[in-house]
């Protein structure tokens, strides 16, 4: 089978979820011919990836004029700075030559290449990868930002919310990370759960004799991320490190922004920017935590504890998108996260009680093998209603 695949970043090195995403699909559809139809920016990394690549025009005057383009006709202004004419006829082009049997269009920021699809050949079977509901997204971060900034992201929100809704519509199948995201797309019986993996199991060190350590992995540049870790500074830690001395907090990822590299200049903090490998730091956590109360999706960093046997805290909103919610330890308000850290810190017990019922959790719903599998039956069931 031919798939062309349509994505908004290059996919290497995957810092994202959304370029961790493509290269997830790459992999489990390696038995087949796959186009990438990506921006170009990274490509330096191009021999690593399966399969054929073409690149998006990466032009800022164009992007620019698109996204006012986008904001006057009310679609989302992230699709419009991709979705110039040149973009298009890049699209249109790849039909023409490489005459795809299914493609697989993802996030609404791609939303003008499942467009122009549509014109060119209405029988292609189109499948929309949504990853997560970005009107979601929006609706939740509106609550959080600057009074000032407020009334861009709701109508973003609303923006995105129209055209999901549309993408779905014109889309024989719909995919999404986790069963919140379908619901909020409106995906109905089209929508499939095609979770993302992140992580992979790893020896757990022996930490009788070493300090508690809590952990927060993953993109530190991520503004819910950043926000979190300073809520969690400014509220959790100096009591968690009162009450358990010999802690230390770890933050440790990629892109780390100026606000949390700042953190480790407090004290029992430490803050590990782009790191290659998390594994040595997940090896040697007590506990995980992820207190953000936003974004969409399912974090990544809360499947890599998953899989790692770390046990995780987390905010309500982050545990919401997980299939099994009782794989973390969820606590609403600094007092139930003093709590919850404090149990599991003080009880090794109900530490790995907690730890085997995340890994579990993630062989049955996260682990690369599973994914690969909800991957290849997404495409079989899109191929299947050609026409």
């Amino acid at each position: 089978m031919r798939i062309l695949l349509v994505t908004s970043r290059f996919p290497l090195p995957p810092w994202r979820g959304n370029q961790l995403r493509t290269i997830q699909w790459l992999d489990a559809l390696a038995d087949h011919e796959c186009l990438l139809l990506c921006p170009p920016r990274g490509r330096s990394e191009q021999g690593c990836l399966e399969g054929e690549v073409r690149y998006l025009p990466d032009n800022l005057l164009a992007s620019s004029l698109g996204l006012l383009a986008a904001v006057i006709r009310g679609r989302p202004a992230q699709e419009g700075y991709y979705g110039s004419g040149a973009a298009r006829r890049l699209v249109v082009g790849a039909l023409g030559d490489w005459q795809p049997d299914v493609a697989v269009v993802q996030m609404v920021r791609c939303g003008w290449a499942l467009d122009a699809i549509r014109e060119v050949e209405p029988g292609l079977p189109v499948l929309f990868d949504a990853i997560d509901c970005m009107a979601l997204h929006y609706l939740r971060a509106a609550s959080s930002v600057r009074m000032i900034l407020r009334p861009v992201y709701h109508f973003e929100a609303q923006r995105c919310c129209r055209r999901e809704a549309e993408l779905v519509r014109n889309s024989v199948v719909t995919t999404a990370v986790s069963g919140r995201d379908l619901r909020a797309l409106g995906a109905g019986p089209r929508g499939m759960v095609v979770a993302v993996t992140g992580g992979m199991e790893v020896e757990r060190g022996d930490n009788s004799d070493s300090e508690t350590t809590v952990l927060l992995s993953g993109n530190l540049g991520y503004r819910p991320t950043v926000r979190a870790a300073l809520w969690f500074a400014e509220r959790v830690w100096p009591k968690l490190h009162d009450l358990v001395p010999s802690a230390r907090w770890i933050l440790a990822g990629a892109r780390p922004a100026a606000a949390v590299h700042r953190l480790g200049l407090r004290p029992g903090i430490e803050v590990h920017g782009d790191v290659d490998d998390l594994g040595p730091f997940l090896s040697r956590a007590s506990v995980a935590i992820a207190p953000m109360a936003s974004g969409s999706g399912v974090p990544i960093k809360i499947l890599e504890a998953m899989a790692a046997g770390v046990p995780v805290v987390a905010d309500p909103w982050s545990a919401a998108g997980l299939e099994d919610p009782s794989a973390v330890v969820v606590a609403d308000g600094e007092t139930a996260w003093l709590d919850g850290l404090r149990r599991l810190l003080g009880d090794p017990d109900l530490a790995h009680e907690q730890a085997a019922r995340g890994a579990e959790a993630w062989r049955a719903h996260y682990s690369p093998n599973r994914v690969a599998m909800r991957i290849r039956e997404a495409v079989s069931v899109a191929a299947a209603r050609a026409g």
